[in-house]
């Protein structure tokens, strides 16, 4: 989810929301009819609208009315809020959920009930849960096996992380060729997945600082420009408009680490090369959970229902199952009993256990308001100023005068 949040519109919700006389619904308060808003893709819209039916099968007299919003998600969310017309339950991200508070009735979560704390840390805000989880979306890496037997290289562990020195040793040894025909050890670097999986963050853990210019974010730049500069990986300029998932298909890639499970699909349908999962390189790319926030003037028996909906998305296995339909999934389940479900969607020797293992010990980044505002100026110095993108200038010169610049726009 990326959609920036134009300020006038902000400032009017903060108007609506101070007021609260808005209806939560355009349903009556009395009744246990409730609307639930979402994004996605057909494959996710067709999961919510599975749980919902699944609900309403579970809970004869309630009825959930979908509202699949298939672009500009947020915006038109806060929209919606500032005239009142929001749905009764809304889907959001854990990296928006901090804008969005304000709108959402507090909940009750226990952590007990999913598979890691992360989890259900990842619908607080400011040490309050704004929303019940339901989904989350771990990252893992795919190699293609039959470039590393070329190479006379073992494959990596199918548990256990390679480290960052090791990666880069292994993307080396898998480049070669010029031109269009050059074959990449690495896909494209995500910085901030790569800042992660390094040990370092963007904000710190009470989101009052930018952290990406320490000294963990300059290493990590200059790691992923030196892989660039040597050809090791391709740049953003030699992938702009271009799919990675099919310069992998093409034998281009040896590996892609920005795999998340609604990745599957895709790669299901690649036979030759043949390929595998493994974990991401060190700690991990951070991992987007999503939850379900109730709207703050929710009242009688559509609040009810709205508890007693998201409740059943989060923690019961016949929901929990629906996200996984057919070789899609909208993200892997979050408790125990249904966590493996997206294991069985295709051969073992695949290693989708890899999103197991993964969602176990993902990391998760703290929720900012004005997130997408600040780490896409950030991210646009970045790109401008170093060879991050098409810059020239120093990472350590340039990354600690944004992370400075973003912490002074935090604190506004």
């Amino acid at each position: 989810m990326k959609k920036l949040i134009p300020t006038a519109l902000a400032l009017l919700l903060a108007a609506g929301c101070a007021t609260g006389n808005a209806p939560a619904s355009s349903t009556a308060n009395d009744s246990a009819e409730i609307t639930f808003s979402f994004w996605g893709t057909n494959s996710e819209a067709a999961s919510l609208k599975a749980i919902a039916a699944a609900f309403e099968k579970a809970n004869p007299g309630t009825k959930v009315t979908t509202n699949w919003i298939q672009s500009d998600y947020e915006q038109k969310l806060q929209t919606s809020i500032a005239a009142g017309t929001q749905s009764t339950v809304m889907e959001i991200s854990n990296t928006s959920l901090a804008g969005f508070a304000p709108s959402f009735a507090e909940q009750t979560v226990d952590p007990g009930k999913y598979v890691q704390p992360n989890i259900s840390a990842a619908m607080k805000y400011q040490d309050k849960y704004y929303a019940m989880p339901f989904a989350a979306k771990p990252k893992v890496m795919a190699v293609n096996t039959d470039a590393f037997k070329a190479a006379g290289l073992p494959l990596p562990s199918a548990t256990t992380p390679l480290t960052l020195d090791a990666y880069q040793a292994i993307a080396a040894k898998l480049s070669h060729g010029d031109g269009k025909a050059r074959v990449y050890g690495s896909s494209n670097l995500w910085f901030r997945g790569w800042l992660t999986a390094a040990g370092g963050s963007y904000y710190n853990s009470d989101a009052t600082a930018c952290t990406f210019g320490d000294a963990t974010g300059v290493q990590t730049a200059q790691y992923v420009i030196d892989m660039q500069k040597n050809r090791y990986a391709p740049t953003s300029t030699d992938i702009q408009g271009q799919d990675q998932a099919q310069w992998f298909a093409a034998g281009r890639l040896a590996t892609f680490s920005d795999f998340g499970p609604w990745t599957v699909a895709d790669f299901a349908k690649i036979s030759k090369p043949d390929w595998t999962l493994v974990p991401v390189p060190g700690k991990g790319f951070p991992m987007e959970v999503d939850g379900l926030g109730i709207a703050k003037n929710a009242s009688g028996k559509q609040l009810e229902t709205a508890k007693k909906f998201v409740e059943f998305a989060s923690t019961q296995q016949v929901a929990q199952d629906q996200l996984i339909q057919g070789n899609t999934a909208l993200g892997v389940p979050i408790i125990e009993a249904s966590s493996p479900t997206l294991e069985k969607v295709l051969p073992a020797d695949r290693n989708l256990a890899a999103f197991t293992t993964a969602l176990k010990s993902g990391v998760v980044d703290v929720s900012v308001p004005k997130e997408a505002q600040l780490s896409g100026d950030a991210e646009k110095g970045m790109t401008s100023y170093t060879a991050l993108g098409t810059g020239k200038d120093d990472v350590a010169k340039v990354l600690p005068q944004l992370a400075t610049k973003c912490t002074q726009a935090l604190a506004k």
